[in-house]
């Protein structure tokens, strides 16, 4: 995982072990309570970024421990961020959906075929046909579905959309056989 020169250098700030107590319940509470826990500071922002992100990508507790002891140099520090790290890791997770932007879960598709029509025949879009296409989620709350995305296209830019689709697919597959 790459890290900004904010969050590395916040990192390496976290050197005194009675002021990095502080930070690291800080951090885990800002995680926790986003709302009540304001981030103060740039150690507590670079450890939180570090913890959501570690959360994020499913970090164990070695994968972390060897991120924090390249930029931590007080071992005594690493070992109780991991400690409490492996207790909230499994309270992390959905915390975590909080940050960030999520990305819907397409669960249906519906489409129209359109015709421009018309009277006169001097008209250039006479005759043209495209297709107005709505992709839906579902609402978990309401148990019902809800738009998310909108598009209208052409024959033609509907057969590159599939195309680019079947490729996602054949580069899916790919990644699961290796």
């Amino acid at each position: 995982m790459e890290l900004s020169d904010a969050v590395q250098n916040g990192l390496k700030m976290l050197t005194d072990s009675n002021s990095s107590s502080k930070i690291i319940n800080k951090a885990f509470n800002t995680i926790s309570n986003p709302g009540k826990e304001p981030i103060a500071g740039g150690e507590q922002y670079a450890l939180t970024t570090v913890l959501v992100l570690a959360c994020k990508h499913d970090y164990d507790d070695q994968q972390l421990r060897q991120l924090l002891e390249t930029y931590i140099p007080s071992s005594d520090i690493v070992g109780r961020i991991i400690s409490k790290y492996s207790i909230f890791r499994d309270t992390c997770t959905p915390k975590n959906a909080e940050y960030g932007i999520a990305l819907p879960h397409v669960t249906d598709a519906n489409w129209t075929l359109r015709s421009d029509l018309s009277s006169s025949s001097y008209s250039i879009l006479a005759g043209n046909l495209s297709f107005s296409i709505e992709l839906e989620s579902l609402n978990y709350e309401t148990n019902e579905k809800q738009p998310v995305v909108r598009f209208t296209c052409t024959p033609e830019e509907l057969q590159l959309f599939i195309n680019k689709l079947k490729d996602i697919e054949l580069n899916c597959d790919k990644l699961t056989k290796q």
